[in-house]
């Protein structure tokens, strides 16, 4: 992998350049039950479950699904009630999420969602779990070692959680999770040669991005929310024309 490092400060520079005229906390949230209270335990398994099955394309609808759905079933939300009615009757689970959540793979999706259960179970108080960590990795690994979390799902969670400041840890974010969206930015914008990378150049491509954003003063969780939000606003509404990273792009669909 061949990386241009004045170009992936060029693309953090423009970005930050057209996102802070806006607020941050706008960009790149992720919604929930005005019923919970944020930083609370139950807000933390919430976001656990949200987090699961957003891919980023129609995210805004995909969590107001999930909203909703929490007003009619709260239920599905709770690990050990999950467990208790579901385990044995995935059917139900799956017509469920199908009339309601909506997820884009529902098999894939009612798996995940009784695995993640089964998981959650296992804290009295998941809010006192999140507290005992005293560094960063130590959320990473946690988080990673629950089966279901994809690049993407698991370092949104991470950021949300991160950003929320219930961690008794005063750790940067210390990775930002590029996707195959994120990549081919990359690759569009000329910072690497080939959209095939393995885990060690993503790794490689994320800490490049956290240190342009250290040159401009920006921390890895905002540059993390342009690239999500580049993503979600223009490269999947193919809005090239009005995107900020247009100029040095090779798509340019005028």
């Amino acid at each position: 992998m061949i990386v241009c490092e004045k170009k992936i400060d060029k693309l953090v520079k423009k970005m930050h350049e057209y996102y802070s005229s806006k607020d941050s906390n706008t960009l790149a949230t992720v919604d929930f039950p005005n019923l919970i209270e944020y930083k609370s335990n139950d807000w933390l398994i919430y976001i656990f479950y949200s987090c699961l099955l957003d891919y980023g394309m129609r995210s805004q609808n995909y969590h107001n699904n999930l909203i909703n759905t929490y007003h009619i079933y709260p239920q599905v939300f709770n690990p050990k009630s999950v467990i208790a009615n579901f385990t044995n009757n995935k059917e139900n689970l799956l017509s469920l999420m199908k009339n309601n959540i909506h997820p884009r793979y529902p098999n894939v999706a009612v798996d995940k969602w009784l695995n993640l259960s089964i998981e959650l179970s296992k804290y009295d108080n998941l809010l006192d779990k999140i507290k005992e960590f005293n560094n960063f990795n130590e959320l990473n690994l946690f988080i990673r070692n629950i089966k279901g979390y994809g690049q993407k799902t698991g370092g949104l969670l991470l950021r949300l959680i991160y950003e929320s400041g219930v961690c008794n840890f005063n750790d940067k974010l210390g990775y930002i999770p590029l996707d195959r969206h994120d990549i081919e930015i990359s690759y569009l914008n000329n910072i690497i040669d080939s959209q095939k990378l393995n885990s060690k150049q993503i790794e490689e491509l994320s800490s490049l991005y956290i240190e342009s954003g250290e040159k401009i003063g920006i921390d890895a969780n905002l540059v993390d929310k342009y690239l999500w939000n580049i993503g979600n606003d223009f490269c999947n509404r193919k809005n090239c024309v009005n995107c900020p990273l247009h100029d040095d792009c090779k798509t340019k669909i005028d």
